[in-house]
């Protein structure tokens, strides 16, 4: 990414920034040279040396900018630059070619006002000479102006998407380049003679078993290229594409925009087209055979954090276990790291013990348990038992939609109009979203019966050793690691020690809830201070961060053969809480 060097004389430079919103505009080059060209001539105006910055994005968005899922920031990452030297006292002298290029938001107008007024900045615009005055009527009249070019810029939206519904709805193809296998003749696709018989062959090829993989292999070995591939610079498919296409309803005469359908050209076969479709359905909705799993599979690690895996039951191995990673390569001859990790450990006990052990930490914790007091009790005086009954009549009826799409589901089964898997699939996505409302209709019928008690603190403290109870007693593995992987980060098996016969383990929490305490207040003279209900005012104190607590489990943890051993057990709160 572009930077911005910032020159050692402040005072005579002019820092030029062009901006324009659209990628178009900006491959184009002439809007953007049109303002470089004019802040050029204005620098020279001024006796100042220009810098030109030169970038496009969107003046809705602030002037901080976000991150996308792989971490690259989006927006307007030079104009973010320019304004954090503004605040370190870089830039002192600034030209744009009319307000909006520096932003269209609100409320970074303010801002950026007040920091360039703090640090004397001098803001020129368009050809005036004079910079902008930094008073109220300056800030109330840009607020002003910069709303209505908000509102207008909606209203320019607004009147695109009707404009580009009409022409599809003529007949235009509206989603940017065509297809492979088509092209534009007035906006309409119309089969690309050259390219639509590989589409066919596309379709045809994974229809008879062979891979995208495959595919790809063979459109690059027959100079078939990607639509793309002169700005890419890529000349295999992309695999993607290659999806995408045996996906695309184009082929088979059906174009969507949005809601609205219209007819095009097909290239392929319906029947061939239906088939494909199974095939991918399939592969979606399969899994992985997962062959030996455990409670704590994929948060079990050895010292060095990789994962541990589990091996199942053998002639010689009477339970499944736990192993490390490296004795997992060593035994199959691969270079493998030393490792403190000398023995397995059996699935089933270590499950039970940790489980129980999360459970017991859960009950005793102050910060869990006042979760629960809030969520019960905590907004009493904002709702009224009949708003909380208009809300259980909500969640009861959404209940009994899904109940209703579980009767329509059933039957589509049954008269095998959808497959095993889907079915799989759909039905647990129904069931886990009918937990779901269940548990909270029981939350709203709590609160009720919160407003109806004089022992508030004995009903929410009831409820709260009566979940993890519930949590603690439950058989399902699926929802076992979910509840585990929302408070634990990461549970590391340190070393063996073979004259105790002890694992090491450390378990790291994902908030800091071990040892925590309660803090009660108190006044000037000693006595617990009150509020005016008469309840006494306290406070949650964070956990310590971590417990080295030695404890005997007189069960078989490691091996096959039969022996007791104990453990010793370290809880602490994890390091990388911040990254999840």
């Amino acid at each position: 990414m572009k930077k911005i060097i910032f020159n050692d004389n402040p005072e005579n430079t002019l820092y030029v920034y062009c901006r324009v919103s659209t990628s178009g505009q900006e491959k184009d080059g002439s809007s953007l040279d049109v303002q470089k060209n004019r802040g050029i001539k204005f620098s020279e105006k001024l006796g100042l040396n220009p810098i030109v910055i030169s970038e496009q994005g969107s003046g809705l968005q602030p002037y901080i900018p976000k991150t996308n899922e792989k971490g690259k920031p989006e927006g307007r990452p030079l104009f973010t630059e320019l304004i954090d030297g503004i605040e370190d006292s870089l830039v002192m002298n600034i030209w744009v070619d009319d307000d909006t290029r520096l932003t269209r938001n609100d409320t970074d107008l303010q801002f950026l006002h007040l920091t360039m007024k703090q640090r004397g900045v001098k803001l020129f615009v368009g050809s005036s000479m004079e910079p902008k005055k930094w008073d109220w009527t300056t800030d109330l009249v840009d607020t002003i102006i910069t709303k209505v070019n908000q509102q207008q810029i909606r209203i320019q939206v607004r009147k695109s998407i009707r404009s580009k519904r009409k022409l599809f709805s003529d007949g235009c193809y509206m989603k940017g380049d065509p297809p492979f296998g088509y092209k534009l003749e007035n906006k309409r696709l119309v089969p690309d003679e050259d390219r639509k018989e590989w589409v066919q062959k596309i379709y045809r090829w994974y229809d008879d078993g062979m891979t995208t993989t495959q595919i790809q292999k063979i459109l690059f070995e027959n100079s078939i290229f990607p639509p793309r591939y002169s700005i890419s610079n890529n000349k295999w498919f992309p695999l993607e594409t290659i999806v995408n296409i045996l996906s695309n309803q184009n082929y088979i005469g059906i174009d969507v925009y949005g809601d609205l359908t219209n007819q095009c050209p097909p290239l392929v076969d319906r029947r061939i087209f239906d088939s494909v479709q199974k095939k991918i359905s399939d592969k979606k909705g399969s899994k992985i055979e997962v062959k030996h799993d455990g409670l704590l599979k994929n948060i079990l690690k050895c010292p060095d954090r990789k994962m541990m895996t589990v091996l199942g039951v053998k002639k010689h191995r009477k339970h499944p276990l736990y192993t490390c990673g490296h004795r997992e390569r060593s035994y199959k001859k691969r270079s493998t790291n030393d490792c403190p990790i000398k023995k397995s450990l059996q699935v089933e006990l270590l499950d039970e013990y940790i489980w129980n052990l999360f459970i017991d930490v859960m009950k005793d914790s102050k910060t869990i348990r006042e979760k629960t007091k809030k969520e019960l009790i905590g907004n009493q005086n904002t709702y009224s038992i009949r708003s909380i009954n208009n809300r259980i009549k909500r969640l009861q009826k959404e209940l009994n939609g899904l109940n209703e799409r579980r009767l329509e589901l059933d039957k589509k089964f049954y008269i095998n109009e959808i497959p095993k898997k889907n079915y799989q699939v759909l039905s647990d996505s129904i069931t886990e979203k009918e937990t779901s409302i269940e548990s909270q209709i029981k939350v709203e019928e709590l609160k009720i019966k919160q407003l109806r008690s004089d022992e508030q603190w004995i009903d929410w403290l009831d409820v709260h050793f009566n979940r993890w109870e519930e949590k603690r007693n439950r058989t399902e593995l699926k929802e076992k690691k979910k509840v585990l992987s929302e408070y634990i980060h990461e549970i590391m098996v340190k070393d063996y020690d073979d004259s105790t016969k002890e694992h090491h383990i450390e378990i790291h929490f994902r908030i800091p809830i071990i040892n925590d305490k309660i803090h009660i207040d108190r006044n000037k003279d000693g006595s617990i201070s009150r509020d005016k209900k008469g309840l006494r005012k306290y406070k949650v104190l964070e956990g310590e961060g971590s417990l080295n607590n030695p404890l005997t489990h007189q069960k078989l943890f490691d091996g096959h053969t039969l022996r007791q051993i104990s453990w010793l057990i370290y809880v602490a709160t994890s390091h990388y809480s911040d990254m999840v």
